[in-house]
């Protein structure tokens, strides 16, 4: 059973341990330390979770699982590189292979929906608007949406998504812009 008093805690940015040894109090049993590497993660990777699935809810059961995985690895966990670039790495995984179960099992990704707006010509056309977004991002490869995502909604300059996935900054760059491209080209040849 999650005690969630532990995830009221808010840390100030003078307190901030470093990843390892929260990681090593967290092992030890230390709920509290795992609380804190919860907190400082969380939003980033369902930020990333939401955008790669377009569902708030099945973002939320990957942030779950992400957390769950790691509490059952902990005390086996080296890292090579920031907890924060394994935590989006796993996230991102997690995603894709939400992703690959339904396009399995429904042949299409689901689509958020759109709350009425009083304007019933207005909501239809944003949820078709959101619905040809969503279909776009979900054709391209999963390199270029972590990318869009990091970016664009999770707010990251191309330097931290790089440090982030673990990959040379021209390369963030290239994807994005490979990314905006296809979006560009997709979205363009639908609106015809």
């Amino acid at each position: 059973m999650v005690d969630h008093t532990l995830y009221s805690e808010r840390r100030s940015v003078q307190e901030k341990p470093d990843d390892a040894s929260l990681l090593t109090a967290a092992a030890g049993g230390d709920r509290r330390a795992f609380a804190r590497i919860y907190l400082a993660y969380k939003d980033d990777l369902l930020t990333l979770a939401a955008v790669m699935l377009g569902d708030r809810q099945a973002a939320e059961d990957v942030l779950h699982d992400v957390f769950v995985a790691l509490a059952r690895r902990i005390g086996k966990l080296t890292l090579s590189g920031p907890l924060k670039g394994y935590l989006l790495t796993s996230c991102a995984n997690r995603a894709r292979d939400l992703l690959r179960r339904r396009a399995v099992r429904h042949g299409t990704g689901d689509v958020p929906e759109i709350a009425a707006s009083g304007n019933p010509a207005r909501a239809a056309e944003v949820a078709e608007e959101t619905a040809r977004a969503m279909a776009a991002l979900t054709k391209l490869p999963s390199e270029q949406r972590e990318v869009v995502a990091l970016h664009i909604h999770g707010q990251f300059t191309f330097r931290e998504v790089a440090r982030l996935l673990e990959i040379p900054m021209n390369t963030a760059k290239s994807r994005y812009r490979y990314a905006l491209s296809a979006l560009r080209k997709e979205l363009n040849h639908d609106h015809r």
